[in-house]
């Protein structure tokens, strides 16, 4: 096989930088007005028991995403990554932009609740396809001895999805301040999801198809690509699936859920909770390339894994009490330490992923297993959320759970095969 560009890798991870960043934001900003437009569609006399109805409908989104990674990775693996890369990204953006223009309980009825179930289905379809096929051109673009630092620069994507989400609310406020928000302002922050899909389109266009897959797999594709990565590597379904479970859980517990739990806890104004959540993202959006790196210079992937999800176990419930505190300062360094953290576990995951599968089936294998234990790690919200009114307390509800998701992962991780840092892919 020719020699793999340094160029062409970052324009790939670029692309799916972006890419990624986008389909993180249509996920995120429906997290970000979950208490406005909870009410909307899940009316309810308390406004709590609406926003639990709410939230499962992220979970159902979710359960969509392990059948989109069987979809796209099928004909990935079989007819080639670009194409169904692409689908996936404009199909999401799509089902977004249209989230936008629903009409809400007391315009229609029960019938909007199904149209909003039906539309957060068709997203998490979608994004199955991007992520997954995100880490599976990235890392088949990246030289070997790189696999980690462009996984990393295309896992800080999901930090820029809520960027992007915070430039939506603000821009969103501005355009409708006060009451007129229920209305209209967080059907903007939908619509403006066009503007990083555009940008994203335009980009990802112009990417090529991946030589690991045209020199190995083009001519002799797997007949059903799905089937043999379960004949073959069960194991490393069930490990990924946990694993990613456990970071996820983390994320949607924490990062992603960071706005509602600060909206509903804290006295904390909408500028400076958008403050403590760019914050947090930011750092993630530039260190997750640098930590990806440092698993290339280090060439260990698996222990780094499972020495961070013990680290952020002890680390959870410190964490949270300084973003209960509803100190403006004391957020953003929770944020921050999170975001680190986080993102150094997170970026990693691609290169790991990759090392440890063949190429005919590495479309299959990366998109059903992370997009499984992303589903199941939908129910961190709601969780998080009923154990705190269970418990009494807000904190200790995200804690209880969170901690015992990341120790578990970090324990799993070590169980994966020996790493295979520098060496060409299968």
């Amino acid at each position: 096989m020719p020699n793999k560009d340094l160029r062409t890798a970052l324009k790939v991870a670029i692309s799916a930088n972006l890419g990624w960043g986008f389909e993180l934001f249509d996920l995120v900003v429906y997290l970000y007005v979950a208490n406005t437009i909870a009410p909307l569609f899940f009316p309810a006399i308390d406004k709590t028991a609406s926003l639990l109805e709410f939230l499962l409908t992220l979970v159902v989104g979710y359960f969509a995403r392990p059948l989109g990674g069987i979809f796209f990775g099928h004909y990935g693996d079989r007819i080639g990554r670009k194409r169904l890369w692409f689908i996936s990204l404009l199909g999401m953006g799509l089902v977004t932009i249209f989230m936008g223009f629903l009409p809400t309980y007391n315009q229609i009825g029960i019938l909007a609740t199904v149209l909003l179930v039906i539309l957060r289905i068709l997203q998490g379809f979608f994004l199955a396809g991007e992520w997954g096929g995100g880490m599976t051109l990235v890392t088949e673009f990246a030289p070997d001895k790189l696999r980690g630092f462009l996984g990393g620069l295309q896992q800080g994507g999901a930090a820029l999805g809520l960027i992007f989400a915070v430039i939506a609310n603000e821009v969103a406020l501005a355009l409708a301040p006060g009451t007129a928000f229920q209305t209209l302002g967080w059907r903007i922050m939908f619509w403006f999801g066009a503007i990083p899909l555009i940008i994203a389109l335009a980009v990802r266009w112009k990417v090529g198809e991946s030589l690991e897959w045209l020199t190995k797999v083009a001519d002799k594709p797997e007949k059903i690509p799905i089937a043999t990565v379960f004949r073959r590597w069960w194991k490393m379904v069930v490990i990924a699936t946990i694993v990613l479970f456990a970071n996820g859980s983390i994320y949607y517990g924490i990062i992603a859920y960071m706005p509602t739990f600060l909206a509903l806890h804290t006295s904390l104004s909408s500028y400076e909770i958008d403050n403590i959540v760019l914050a947090t993202n930011l750092i993630w959006l530039f260190v997750s390339p640098l930590t990806g790196y440092l698993s290339d210079i280090l060439r260990i992937r698996k222990l780094l894994i499972g020495i961070l999800g013990f680290v952020i176990g002890v680390l959870v419930y410190p964490i949270i009490s300084l973003l209960y505190t509803g100190s403006y300062i004391l957020g953003i360094i929770a944020g921050i330490v999170m975001g680190f953290l986080f993102a150094f576990q997170y970026s990693i995951f691609p290169a790991w992923l990759s090392e440890n599968i063949s190429t005919n089936v590495r479309y299959s294998y990366i998109a059903f297993s992370i997009n499984l234990g992303v589903a199941f790690s939908s129910f961190a919200p709601y969780i998080v959320t009923a154990l705190g009114l269970a418990l009494n307390n807000a904190v200790l509800g995200i804690a209880t759970f969170d901690i015992s998701a990341a120790i578990i992962g970090g324990i799993i991780a070590l169980l994966s095969p020996r790493d295979k840092v520098g060496t060409s892919l299968q």
